[in-house]
């Protein structure tokens, strides 16, 4: 059964209004309902786009996404992310369906936006026993201390490739030494570490900065080797026992990371190919449940499963279905997706 109309769709709506506005005075009129269902592709190609399912569009959010209430889901390549949790105040939560969990490799190929369209259409009410969950933080630098409160310790074999937040310089990070952690913060944080100008340059010489956390976060920019509450152009921000880089989910620059296979001395350089490296992100329901798989027929391909995803907002529940990952010229990024509200 093919995917009926927008036009289709909003028609009932539209005779609403029409028909207020022909019957009632001004004072009577009110604002449309918000939309029931209907069907977007945006263009998550060069970061995040975000979405507001009650208006039907893309929205801007103001002053900042993690500020605003006016979204309630976003993409950015094969990332998604909700309004709620630590993403944002807006109070969204998300459980999948996940009714393709165990499709096989060929029978994922073999699905197509009007075959699971029944999936999508028949699904009326929230089934019980279904759990929502939030964003949570995930950050690209972790696991660089054992232990826990004032008896955690530094790992030092915990050493990550660091792509700096000027996109341009790289560096080789570590963290060597906790003084007096507590059981809120990791006290004084010793980093060390060596920066390469470029993607073509050795190593400068190694390095070591003192973080003091005892007072809050500090904000870390390796190329001038400068740790304050607040740096221009930062790299890390530690606060507590979290080091955030300043890309992804947590700053607008383009740092991310990649897990050394090597120790820290025996390293030459930090570039990697581009793929490894992480950005901090937010991962509720789409990080436990991908959307997609990769690479199933061997071509480097997205291929959706077309699994029914449920997202919670108050009293307001969507059913959200993504169904393409090209446009139809081909073009990655461009994510297609379906949705209606329904009970419960």
């Amino acid at each position: 059964m093919p995917l009926r109309s927008p036009l289709a769709r909003y028609s009932s709506t539209v005779l609403f209004v029409v028909a207020a506005a022909l019957g009632c005075t001004s004072d009577d009129v009110t604002a449309p309902p918000a939309a029931e269902e209907g069907a977007m592709t945006v263009d998550a190609s060069s970061g995040w786009v975000y979405v507001s399912l009650a208006d039907s569009a893309v929205v801007q959010p103001t002053p900042s996404p993690s500020g605003s209430s006016d979204w309630d889901i976003a993409f950015n390549a094969t990332s998604v992310m909700l309004n709620g949790g630590l993403a944002g105040p807006g109070g969204v939560t998300g459980a999948c369906l996940c009714q393709n969990a165990g499709a096989s490799s060929a029978e994922i190929l073999a699905m197509t936006p009007d075959s699971e369209l029944d999936a999508f259409e028949n699904l009326n009410a929230v089934p019980g026993g279904t759990t929502f969950v939030a964003e949570e933080l995930v950050t690209a630098v972790r696991d660089w201390f054992a232990g826990a409160g004032a008896t955690a310790t530094a790992d030092p074999n915990a050493v990550y490739l660091v792509r700096l937040a000027d996109s341009t310089s790289f560096a080789k990070v570590h963290v060597v030494q906790l003084q007096n952690p507590s059981s809120g913060a990791a006290g004084v944080v010793t980093l060390e570490y060596a920066v390469q100008a470029d993607s073509t340059a050795a190593f400068g010489p190694v390095e070591t900065i003192d973080v003091d956390l005892t007072s809050g976060a500090q904000q870390v920019d390796l190329n001038s080797g400068s740790a304050a509450a607040s740096v221009a152009g930062w790299d890390l921000e530690l606060e507590g026992f979290t080091i955030r880089l300043n890309g992804g989910a947590s700053g607008s620059g383009d740092a991310a990371a990649a897990v050394a296979t090597e120790s820290f001395d025996d390293i030459s350089t930090a570039v990697t190919f581009g793929s490894a490296y992480r950005a901090d992100s937010f991962t509720g329901i789409f990080g436990d449940a991908p959307w997609y798989r990769y690479n199933l027929a061997g071509d480097n391909r997205i291929s959706p499963t077309f699994d029914v995803y449920l997202l919670r907002r108050g009293s307001v529940t969507y059913a959200v279905q993504i169904v393409n990952y090209y446009s139809a010229t081909d073009d990655p990024r461009r994510i297609s997706f379906r949705f209606r509200r329904i009970g419960g």
